[in-house]
């Protein structure tokens, strides 16, 4: 009698450790302000960057803002808070910028909220996933194209000819272009190490 409590005790036991084991955390409201956080800090960063260089020396030489400039910033930003972070997109003009699986599904998801015009500053996502042995917390927010980013990423009739011949000299696969205000851009998407 006392083996066959003793095996159904582990049996038990086994079914509790399985439930537990398979069940996803969620993300707290904490880690996703603090996802927010960085992503609205990285983006006004490097905003505040692009608009002051049009300003002081023109379109052109704002080009090398996000050729080099938010390369480095991306980099910085990510040893600072402990993440990984980077600008992706479909259309990208950097190669660095293509979209991985999870970042891919989560950009078609975004263009489809924007078809439905439910697209705003206050879309995001945020989960747990886990990619081989480790769980990460994983955090996307849109990028909407504003007026003022056509002059890089308008149409050929929207573009200064200048720009249009550095990007192409600089990005000969230039895919970044033809966009129109409101339209998705791509994202910013950080990943985090939880366990």
């Amino acid at each position: 009698m006392n083996k066959k409590i003793f095996l159904f005790a582990i049996f038990v036991s086994s079914l509790l450790l399985l439930n537990c084991s398979n069940k996803q955390a969620e993300v707290t409201e904490e880690q996703k302000m603090q996802m927010r956080t960085t992503a609205t800090d990285f983006m006004g960063e490097l905003k505040s960057i692009l608009l002051n260089r049009v300003q002081v020396n023109g379109v052109v030489s704002a080009l090398d803002v996000c050729s080099d400039t938010a390369q480095v910033l991306t980099n910085e930003f990510g040893l600072q808070r402990g993440v990984f972070i980077k600008r992706v997109s479909f259309k990208n003009r950097n190669k660095n910028n293509f979209p991985d699986d999870y970042e891919q599904n989560i950009l078609n998801s975004f263009q489809e909220i924007l078809q439905n015009k439910k697209l705003d500053e206050k879309t995001e996502l945020a989960e747990l996933v886990k990619e081989g042995e480790f769980t990460y917390l994983r955090y996307m927010k849109p990028i909407i194209i504003q007026p003022e980013c056509l002059n890089c990423h308008g149409n050929e009739g929207t573009m200064l000819e200048e720009v249009s011949k550095f990007i192409a000299e600089r990005y000969p696969n230039d895919k970044a272009r033809g966009y129109k205000p409101g339209d998705l851009r791509g994202a910013v998407s950080i990943k985090k190490i939880i366990e």
